[in-house]
């Protein structure tokens, strides 16, 4: 069987999935909250590129991970309805700059991630250490930006482990984005939660 491993930042993203399918904590002295039930162990990561970085690849070293799937929410660059949820076709960095030839590359990359084919449409995604109040500052293509998705993706691909990203469109990442996240948050993880379980039942 297959072990599944899915990173996810915040607590109010968790509590969806443990309820969706059936988690329960288990003990470790990893310093994590990680649930589990036959095939799937969920570490929640906490906000941001190095903590998800981290927990992703303590997934992967401590519970054999075969597979890796990091689930949640996003802010919409372009315009995508609020409460509906796509799969990630590619992610990148939007808040890298480095002035030396010789690490742009690594820097810069953007990671292709696994989109089922019977997926619908599939969206760009950008990461960065920002929550993103002026979507106008974002201008690399994207259609989505969160603040974890480049850093598990990036951990998956440098362990050769195959990646899916899943993001719930929470608010439009302009003014109100702080409020409309938690208003929006059940609606759009419901969302990704229904595509999760296409890949997954």
């Amino acid at each position: 069987m297959t072990k599944v491993g899915i990173v996810c930042a915040m607590r109010e993203e968790v509590d969806k999935i443990i309820a969706a399918y059936k988690l329960t904590q288990i003990d470790n002295h990893l310093g994590y909250k990680v649930y589990q039930n036959n095939h799937i162990t969920l570490i929640e990561s906490n906000i941001g590129k190095v903590a998800s970085t981290l927990a992703a690849t303590t997934l992967i070293n401590k519970f054999n991970i075969d597979r890796l799937i990091n689930i949640g929410l996003a802010g919409a660059i372009n315009s995508i309805p609020t409460g509906s949820a796509y799969f990630i076709s590619s992610v990148t960095q939007h808040d890298a700059f480095i002035p030396f030839d010789d690490y742009q590359q690594d820097m810069y990359q953007r990671i292709d991630c696994y989109v089922p084919k019977h997926a619908d449409k599939a969206m760009i995604l950008t990461t960065g250490d920002q929550f993103i109040t002026n979507a106008v500052s974002i201008n690399n293509g994207a259609d989505m930006v969160d603040m974890e998705g480049f850093a598990i993706a990036y951990v998956a691909n440098r362990y050769g482990i195959p990646i899916t990203l899943i993001k719930g469109i929470s608010d439009d990442a302009n003014h109100n984005s702080k409020a409309e996240l938690f208003q929006n948050l059940e609606m759009s993880m419901d969302q990704t939660i229904a595509l999760l379980k296409t890949i997954l039942d």
